[in-house]
């Protein structure tokens, strides 16, 4: 216990020696004098940190096992803590038995995968030194001034990267690669414009979709490429939520089915903004110029080839995504590692589905190493490996059966399409249960040793 003369010093020091004073102070505190407001602002703390590696994109389980890890770190053995990508709700249990609630709405959020790693990187710091309230406030304070974003011209390089490199990858020549860049300019652009009058998703990807659809084909028809459905599927990976499907079924193999459902909802409402967005913008085109050909079979490159265009478009969606420091190079590595397994899956006789689930369990194997190799969350490297795996030829075509009436193809196409990105994430979920079991299981024994 703290006694009355020694109170009376530290209250006289607190404005000298803020944090220090605090610190020393909560060292003697022992369990029975924490009262309300430190369950209060301990919670505050886990649920403002949750939140931020929320708005930064992060995983339904890791914003979750953020508060319940931050929130035990403090020796409170029952915390509850339910999350969906718009809102969290957490609660805990004091020691004199008092529920605490705290709810968190998201209002917007993005994929910031430096915030990622600097937000878990202090969850693990305040889970290992357990700081005063006011210090650990300090800290997230600071954390969030170090959260990197790029320029406005690397988010435009980025934008034509992604063009570039998919337009190549996907069976286009040189002049569709360059088409595609200046398209996804154009959707940089368009997104970014949108985004300071707070346009919903829904309207954004109409208006993105359109303009991609009209410029792709106006494109080829002066002469700038020969084939206006490459042009159009490689700038269109900026615009077809293939993270946020794949994470959808993800949450809800795993368990979090509101949360899976949310995010299929959202998928379901760009699908159909980019459909309707895409065909208006390719029907106007070629009403203007009705007697160009603008659909060719796309080019068969070499698995070279496909691997250094897929890799200029990673690079591009890590600089989108605001990926810094030394571990850029082994984050897009992994795509160069994905594409080459999924292919050589189905050159031996695979079915797709087969071919694309050993292919994202390869790239989350890499992930899981790569992660306890550097101490960072895996979710970079996950992300980047993935990239070349995402479904967006078949999105694309799916939306073009259906401008055309074609819906029993649309119905073929839309289902294969499915069944590849559930299989990426049943791919995923496996290898990442099975290294969060090694985790467990690693601690229990960590624990047993420590008991004896």
């Amino acid at each position: 216990m703290i006694s009355e003369k020694k109170r009376k010093v530290l209250s006289q020091n607190k404005m000298r020696f803020p944090i220090a004073i605090e610190t020393a102070a909560a060292k003697e505190l022992s369990e029975k004098e924490r009262d309300g407001a430190f369950y209060e602002e301990l919670l505050e703390l886990a649920v403002s940190l949750a939140n931020k590696l929320q708005a930064c994109g992060a995983e339904t389980y890791r914003v979750e096992d953020t508060i319940n890890r931050i929130i035990e770190a403090y020796g409170v053995e029952r915390v509850d803590a339910f999350v969906i990508p718009s809102s969290i709700m957490a609660s805990m249990e004091t020691d004199d038995g008092q529920i605490l609630t705290k709810i968190r709405r998201l209002k917007s959020s993005e994929t910031l995968l430096d915030g990622i790693e600097r937000y878990s990187a202090l969850s693990r710091k305040i889970c290992a030194e357990k700081p005063s309230m006011r210090e650990a406030r300090a800290m997230l304070r600071e954390t969030e001034k170090k959260v990197c974003r790029y320029p406005l011209p690397i988010f435009y390089l980025a934008a034509f990267l992604i063009g570039v490199g998919f337009g190549v990858f996907f069976g286009g020549g040189i002049l569709e690669g360059l088409a595609a860049g200046l398209c996804g300019l154009a959707i940089g652009a368009g997104t970014r414009f949108m985004g300071r009058f707070h346009a919903n998703a829904f309207f954004t990807s109409f208006v993105c979709s359109f303009i991609l659809g009209f410029l792709a084909n106006t494109f080829t028809a002066i002469g700038f490429g020969k084939n206006a459905d490459i042009t159009v599927i490689g700038a269109i990976m900026l615009l077809v939520p293939g993270f946020l499907f794949t994470n959808s079924l993800r949450d809800v193999i795993y368990g979090d089915t509101m949360s899976g459902l949310n995010r299929l909802v959202q998928v379901l409402i760009i699908g159909v903004a980019l459909a309707f967005g895409t065909s208006s913008g390719v029907s106007l085109a070629r009403h203007i110029f009705p007697n160009v050909v603008f659909t060719l079979e796309p080019i068969d490159h070499p698995l070279w080839i496909q691997c250094i265009a897929g890799l200029v478009g990673t690079l591009g969606f890590g600089l989108m995504f605001n990926m810094h420091g030394r571990g850029i190079p082994f984050a897009i590595l992994g795509s160069i590692i994905s594409w080459p397994v999924c292919v050589l899956c189905m050159r031996i006789g695979l079915a797709e589905p087969i071919a694309y689930l050993i292919a994202a369990a390869v790239s989350c194997f890499y992930a899981e190493i790569m992660a306890r190799i550097r101490k960072f969350p895996a979710t970079s490297y996950l992300l980047c490996a993935l990239v070349p795996l995402i479904p967006g030829s078949g999105i694309y075509y799916t939306m073009d059966f259906i401008r055309r009436g074609m819906l029993s193809e649309a119905y073929d196409k839309g289902m294969l399409t499915a069944a590849i990105a559930g299989s990426m994430a049943v791919g995923v979920l496996l290898v990442s249960t099975g290294f969060r079991m090694w985790g467990v299981g690693k601690k229990r024994r960590a624990s047993r040793k420590a008991a004896k």
